[in-house]
């Protein structure tokens, strides 16, 4: 039976696989994460262990609220695991940077304790945006169970907001100030949302906490960026064989990683500088940036890669005429959109390439180490586009520029919609219920569900009345179903996805601007 990966198991390693070059057992720790996903352990946990070389007490204690999973598989080994880059040139590192793992079921004290613990300068959080607990105006959701619940018994938080107000209220009859609460979720101004949920909450139980909080503890503003595919058991495997040792979690991610910080510290920090993590004054700009730059070409190969029959980001690319769509969206509708913020932007942020980190993120698609599936980046398509796509899409109707590929984007979005809801399959989308609904109302007609879908104003806003983006987007829809049909007859496969799609199919979603 292969041992498993462990402090005693290191030796064991061949010298190919980097392992921690600082003490395991006397480093202790300076941060608390909460929800330890693999996202994290893929980058914040990759940051902090490359900063453990330069010294400090920056170990990271991890904190599940719910999922006991990650505790239970990596309990048999120190809280070690593997992190693998793939890509044309592997490298495989294993992190020491997590030393103790809790679940709030079963060590609520524990984490409390270390929320409060002198030594604690630094609270990191991947929770998602659910987890902030804001309502549609930005506001903390009182209506949410979580909260709800948390307000009625403040002593046993539920919620990731009533957990870190609880640990505030404590560290403020302390004295300890010197705490940083840092969001590291893909969420735009994600260190004023969780900034205004917690002071909200602290406001509703003490108001005197609340202006603590607001006057001592900063919230910097985050960015983040890195593919982090799902660990499948063939990747388990894979890992196993080249440790020679059992990881029960290990996770991989490509090459590519970015974190960008505000410099807004209310006390000390790792030496996150010193490997790669930029800080700047101004988050927002790169944010933007990788919004429409990443997360809108991505959610635009979801869904025509869909369409067409792909099933990962790489494949799609494989297909010349996508990979020309995306490069071409970029170019001509995307980068635009960005580059007159860019040259107005400060010093700090005025030396990002776009066009540069236009083409890097093409070949970061084209990866094909990297099994990205698209079916996984089109979830949640009614709360993604708006942000991904249709804020490019009113810039750019603003300063009359083309917005032929962003309408080919939602109009793909649209037919994936009714595809499904035809089959009669889930959409995983809060909105899953009524999207099938109106589908079916209109007997799966494309063009009629596309304009009940452009009608929603809660994903649309003012686009949904505007009459040049609504006839843009049926255009599209209409070009989509006539590539679609022409395709499959093509290839005498009438009713199911082509597997091409042609350079003049491509000039005819491009359009004129």
């Amino acid at each position: 039976m292969t041992k498993p990966l462990s402090i005693s198991t290191l030796p064991l390693l061949s010298d190919s696989v980097s392992k921690p070059n600082y003490d395991l057992e006397a480093t202790g720790c300076g941060i608390v994460h909460i929800g330890p996903g693999a996202f994290h352990r893929a980058h914040q946990a990759y940051y902090t262990e490359k900063a453990l070389a330069y010294g400090g007490d920056w170990r990271i204690h991890g904190v599940s609220m719910r999922s006991a999973s990650l505790k239970e598989a990596l309990s048999t080994q120190d809280n070690l695991y593997a992190l693998c880059i793939v890509d044309n040139e592997p490298e495989t590192r294993i992190i020491g940077a997590i030393k103790t793992l809790s679940t709030l079921a079963h060590d609520r004290e524990d984490i409390v304790a270390a929320l409060v613990n002198k030594q604690t300068k630094i609270v990191t959080l991947t929770v998602t945006e659910k987890g902030y607990c804001l309502n549609a105006q930005g506001h903390l959701d009182t209506d949410h169970p979580d909260i709800k619940a948390d307000l009625v018994t403040p002593e046993t938080p539920v919620s990731a907001v009533g957990l870190i107000v609880q640990a505030l209220a404590q560290r403020k009859q302390a004295g300890y100030a010197d705490i940083t609460i840092i969001s590291c979720d893909n969420v735009s101004d994600n260190g004023k949302k969780l900034q205004k949920a917690v002071t909200e909450f602290a406001n509703k139980t003490d108001e005197s906490l609340g202006q603590w909080i607001s006057e001592n503890i900063a919230f910097p503003c985050t960015m983040v960026d890195s593919i982090t595919p799902a660990t499948e058991d063939s990747f388990k495997a894979s890992v196993a064989a080249e440790l020679g040792l059992t990881d029960n979690w290990p996770i991989q991610r490509e090459a590519f990683t970015q974190w960008v910080v505000e410099d807004n510290f209310s006390g000390p920090r790792p030496a996150w500088d010193k490997v790669g993590v930029t800080f700047t004054h101004d988050v927002s700009f790169f944010e933007k940036a990788k919004l429409r730059i990443l997360n809108g070409t991505h959610s635009t190969l979801a869904y025509i890669g869909l369409l067409l029959g792909k099933e990962t980001v790489f494949d799609a690319m494989r297909t010349p005429a996508i990979k020309q769509l995306i490069q071409t969206m970029l170019k001509e509708e995307i980068v635009p959109s960005l580059s007159s913020d860019n040259e107005n932007a400060d010093s700090g942020t005025q030396d990002f390439d776009l066009n540069a980190y236009a083409q890097d993120i093409v070949k970061r698609y084209e990866n094909k180490h990297i099994r990205h599936l698209l079916s996984q980046i089109a979830w949640d398509g009614s709360q993604k586009i708006p942000f991904r796509i249709l804020d490019t899409v009113r810039d750019n109707l603003k300063a009359k520029r083309n917005i032929n590929l962003l309408c080919s984007a939602v109009a793909a979005w649209c037919l994936f919609v009714n595809n499904k809801a035809r089959l009669n399959e889930t959409i995983t989308d809060p909105l899953d219920s009524m999207l099938r609904a109106t589908a079916k109302s209109v007997d799966f007609q494309a063009i009629e569900l596309a304009k009940k879908l452009l009608s929603l104003e809660t994903m649309f806003a003012e686009l949904s009345v505007n009459t040049t983006f609504k006839e843009k987007v049926l255009e599209k829809v209409n070009q989509l179903l006539n590539i679609l049909s022409h395709e499959n007859s093509n290839e005498g496969q009438q009713g199911s996805a082509p597997t091409t799609l042609t350079e003049s199919s491509l000039d005819s979603l491009k359009g004129t601007a």
